[in-house]
């Protein structure tokens, strides 16, 4: 008995995305598990078009990765009989075309339960036309057997990885990263980012964060950048599936998340942030245009130009001492960490 393949997909405002990958999605998967945490931009109504799409309430006020993902494996084990695996995918992940005929995806289904799934993520970069390439195979899947599963807030794994299970790495399986094809929205995202954790306090040292959070895409450094390869869109653009066309939108929900926060918490918490190469003045008269709630009534104050250079040099700094260290160590640190 083939298993059921089980995608869970955790959504807030994706529509710029989520066509294209429920799309895809639902030629391979079983059931599709969408929680969506209160989009407002048309996710939920696009995923009423997919029949495979069962939608779950994600009711969470604030950001745990931790508890959205454990609700979203408890709900595929109540829905979905064994035996199944569990993809956790984001919805700017999509599955080349090419890979359900590859050798690797019948060795992923006929794999024992308890094995850990990995592919390789290829980084799109500022389009279609190119990528970026890493070594790292991170875990995206999980033959399920039940095994306890508990995350951490952010950052942590998306399904269970038990010590000592063993790892599966499927060499011939692409996940096509759509997110930096966007270089507008990954940058806001980057800042939203850098900003959550300095809210949640889950990443204190602030060159690390600046680190961790370069809003200008400067990955490069960490892999190697080549043309994509027509296989991995060709099948999927012969079903009729757009994935080419990437959208650009003037500010995103990312944008306007942090702008609550600096007038929550004003803006000098954030000043140490690399988020000020960003016009916040413009985006804020751009949401009070619109009626968006919660974005301050006064103007943004920036960050002191002094300060903003001041912190660009210790960054620099601190990352050139980072990967020096690193190639003479020969570690590489995972992009998130």
């Amino acid at each position: 008995m083939s298993p059921a393949i089980v995608v869970l997909t955790p959504v807030r405002n994706e529509a710029w995305i989520l066509e294209r990958f429920l799309a895809v999605t639902s030629v391979f998967a079983d059931v599709i598990l969408v929680a969506d945490q209160a989009s407002t931009d048309g996710s939920r109504e696009i995923c009423a078009r997919y029949p495979k799409v069962q939608l779950i309430e994600n009711r969470e006020q604030g950001y745990d990765e931790g508890a959205r993902r454990r609700m979203m494996v408890a709900e595929a084990r109540a829905r979905v009989p064994s035996p199944r695996i569990l993809l956790a995918l984001d919805a700017d992940e999509i599955v080349a075309a090419d890979a359900v005929g590859r050798t690797g995806w019948q060795t992923m289904l006929s794999a024992p339960p308890g094995t850990v799934l990995g592919f390789e993520l290829v980084d799109l970069y500022l389009g279609t036309g190119r990528c970026m390439r890493h070594e790292p195979f991170r875990p995206f899947g999980y033959v399920d057997d039940g095994a306890p599963f508990e995350g951490r807030v952010i950052h942590g794994a998306r399904i269970p990885v038990p010590i000592q299970a063993p790892i599966l790495r499927l060499n011939d399986i692409k996940l096509l990263h759509y997110a930096a094809a966007a270089p507008a929205r990954f940058a806001a995202k980057l800042r939203w980012y850098s900003c959550l954790e300095n809210v949640l306090g889950t990443c204190k040292p602030v060159l690390k964060r600046r680190l961790r959070y370069l809003n200008h895409l400067d990955y490069t450094w960490r892999g190697r950048l080549e043309p994509t390869r027509p296989e991995w869109f060709g099948n999927w653009e012969a079903r009729g599936i757009d994935m080419q066309t990437v959208a650009q939108e003037p500010y995103c929900w990312h944008d306007i998340e942090v702008l609550r926060w600096i007038g929550r918490y004003g803006e000098r918490r954030f000043w140490l942030d690399d988020i000020w190469r960003f016009d916040w003045e413009a985006c804020r008269r751009w949401a009070r245009e619109r009626g968006v709630e919660g974005v301050p009534d006064r103007p943004i104050r920036p960050a002191p130009s002094g300060l903003v250079h001041g912190m660009r040099a210790l960054a620099l700094l601190h990352r050139t001492q980072v990967r020096a260290r690193q190639r003479l160590s020969g570690r590489r640190s995972p992009r998130f960490q």
